[in-house]
């Protein structure tokens, strides 16, 4: 991401990019510690407070599941809360 946008060659950019944000928030879907590791670093470079939240795959197993056998896939029954806690 650093690279992608450009902030590596012109730091100043990640104002321009990020002055209006807070935190990062690392949505993740598995235990593993580098990414976990990866995202900190991200997070710390762009000027920015950490947060983690274990989000897991949620229903893509049994709808993967169901769908290669044939079958309808289920009905979604988790709601994502949108916004501030």
């Amino acid at each position: 991401m650093i690279k992608g946008l450009g902030i590596d060659r012109h730091p100043e950019l990640r104002e321009q990019y990020f002055g209006n944000y807070r935190r990062l928030v690392y949505l993740a879907q598995t235990d593993d510690p580098a990414l976990a590791t990866a995202a900190k670093r991200a997070a710390r470079r762009l000027g920015l407070d950490y947060e983690q939240r274990n989000t897991g795959y949620g229903q893509l197993g049994t709808t993967i599941a169901a769908v290669a056998a044939g079958r309808p896939a289920p009905a979604v029954t988790s709601v994502i809360q949108l916004g501030g806690r």
